[in-house]
Formats: C-alpha cells, sequence, structure tokens
C-alpha cells in the first residue's frame, strides 16, 4: 500500500533506515538511543502499514527483502537530503566564487537553462563560467565543476558519465511550410543540411543508402550551437540532441524530422572533487545539475519521418 504524505511514519520510516542499515535491531535500538523492543514495533507497524515484509527473520541474523532493499534505498536518500539540505539554510554558508568549466557549445545550450535556474535558487553564489575544449584530458586547477564532452584524465577527481547525445534531424518549421514535404529520408536531401566539426550527417544519412553529396546544399559550420542557431533561422536541416533542442522542441521553433538517431563518438562527464573534498558550492551545483537532467525529456516529440 502506497503512503500518502498525510500519514507517512516519519519515526518508523527513520527506525528502519537504522535498522536497514545495520540488520540488527540491537545496533540500531543503540544508535537511536531507544529499547531493542522499541525498534521492533516500528518496524513491524512500517510492515503492517505497507502491506509488505521487509526484513527476512528465518535466520538469526537479520536480511532485506526485495522490498526492504528498495525502501532502504528510497529512505535512505531521502534522508540524505533532508540533512543536507538544513546545512545550506544560511545563504551566507554558501555564499562565495564557483568556477564552472565546459565547452562554448554547452555553455550556450542545455546548461545555460540549467544555470539561470541555479542562480535564481542560489543568488549569493558567484558563477564564473570558463572554456574548455571538446576532448580537453585536463583542467584547470581553479575548476570547482566542469561539464566535458569527452572523459577528460583527472584520476584525483570524481569523474561521473552523464548521457550520450542521440543525434536527429530538426529544423525550422518556417523552412518546411515553405518546400517540400518530408515523408522519408531521401526527401531532407532537398533541403541544405547544416553540418557542424562532428560530420554526423553522413553517418545518418547512410543507414538509409543516402550520401550528403545528394543533398541540394551543404552548410559547414564549426561548432553545433552555430549549427542549431543557423537551423532555428531556417538555413536548413540540422542534427540535435533531444536534450539542447528540448526547449526548441517544445515552443514550435524546431521541429524534429525522424525517430531515427545517430549517436555520438563521445559523453557528456561531471567532474567535481572527490566527495570528501568538495565544496558546499560545488554540491550544491552538481546536484541540481543532476536533478535538472534526470527531468530532460527523453522522447522526441512530433517527429515527421
Amino acid at each position: 500500500m502506497a503512503l500518502s504524505r498525510r500519514n507517512l511514519p516519519l519515526n518508523a520510516l527513520r527506525a528502519f533506515e537504522v535498522a536497514a542499515r545495520h540488520c540488527h535491531l540491537g545496533l540500531a535500538a543503540e544508535e537511536l538511543g531507544v529499547t531493542h523492543g522499541a525498534v521492533s514495533r516500528q518496524v513491524r507497524q512500517l510492515e503492517d502499514q505497507l502491506g509488505v515484509t521487509l526484513f527476512d527473520r528465518s535466520h538469526r541474523r537479520l536480511t532485506l527483502t526485495t522490498a526492504g532493499r528498495r525502501l532502504s534505498v528510497t529512505v535512505g536518500e531521502a534522508l540524505n537530503r533532508l540533512t543536507d539540505g538544513t546545512l545550506y539554510l544560511d545563504p551566507e554558508s554558501v555564499a562565495g566564487r564557483l568556477v564552472v568549466a565546459t565547452t562554448p557549445s554547452i555553455s550556450t545550450g542545455w546548461l545555460l537553462a540549467m544555470i539561470s535556474a541555479f542562480s535564481e535558487k542560489y543568488p549569493e553564489i558567484e558563477l564564473h563560467l570558463v572554456n574548455i575544449q571538446p576532448g580537453q584530458k585536463q583542467l584547470p586547477a581553479e575548476v570547482s565543476v566542469a561539464v566535458c564532452f569527452g572523459e577528460p584524465e583527472e584520476p584525483h577527481r570524481l569523474v561521473r558519465e552523464l548521457f550520450r547525445e542521440q543525434h536527429f534531424p530538426v529544423a525550422s518549421p518556417a523552412l518546411l511550410a515553405a518546400g517540400h514535404p518530408v515523408g522519408n529520408a531521401s526527401d531532407l536531401l532537398r533541403y541544405p543540411l547544416i553540418h557542424d566539426r562532428h560530420g554526423r550527417w553522413q553517418r545518418w544519412l547512410s543507414r538509409f543508402g543516402l550520401d550528403v553529396e545528394d543533398a541540394r546544399s551543404n552548410l559547414f559550420l564549426r561548432e553545433s550551437f552555430q549549427m542549431l542557431s543557423a537551423a532555428r533561422e531556417g538555413c536548413g536541416i540540422g542534427l540535435a540532441d533531444g536534450i539542447e533542442v528540448a526547449n526548441d522542441l517544445r515552443s514550435g521553433n524546431l521541429v524534429a524530422l525522424s525517430e531515427d538517431t545517430v549517436e555520438a563518438s563521445q559523453s557528456h562527464y561531471l567532474v567535481t572533487d572527490q566527495e570528501s573534498r568538495m565544496s558546499v558550492r560545488a554540491r550544491l551545483f552538481a546536484d541540481h545539475l543532476l536533478r535538472e537532467l534526470g527531468r530532460s525529456p527523453g522522447s522526441l516529440p512530433g517527429a515527421v519521418v
């Protein structure tokens, strides 16, 4: 049975989290400063309320059931977030400078909206954005957080893979309204194709036995943000990832022309100091970024082909 916010048994959930961490009621009671029986009753009441068994009691040592393991993760994360949240209530405790490094395409693309939301939430944090190159292996020492395209060689930092882009064709509705109907991949060749330096168009077209040389024309730009700007202006059809054009697709500035994708050669990575050395400001920014990406759409709305 699912719990509503009104009837959340907070004491029982806390008792369960400690018992699950130790897999021992006596140790849980010691940590909580209550009796063994009190912890046992709280856990039993929680099981009754949820309608599931959280612990296997058939052996001398407690073990978590599948439901118990799932709830343990959920409750543990929730309690950690509550604890962390109380640390940053005072603006003065987080105020200061935070240096974030990323590539020009990322900083002018999908990361921009996330930075804006972060600054609105934490105006006391002074963000400084510095440029790095795609595939750059070493980061400047002053950088606290980096969003890299391509895995850097930073053995003393925490490097986490974020996602790998999946590119699909996008175009301005105005361009399509003035041109030929698009019903299949070959129809895209009736329009100018806009390229960036990654050269993904040939890989995408080859899946359909097509070639960029057969396009009406080809416009070659260096950076992906330049390619997307040109696509918005109706200069032709570009290739984009769902995260970087999510707002454009929602607003109707661009439309997706196919659900077929071509994968980027490298992933995006989040780089921070190790947990033990990470500053409060860096942790807040990293957590904000991960939450925002978790809400980013993964589908391709309105695909034509």
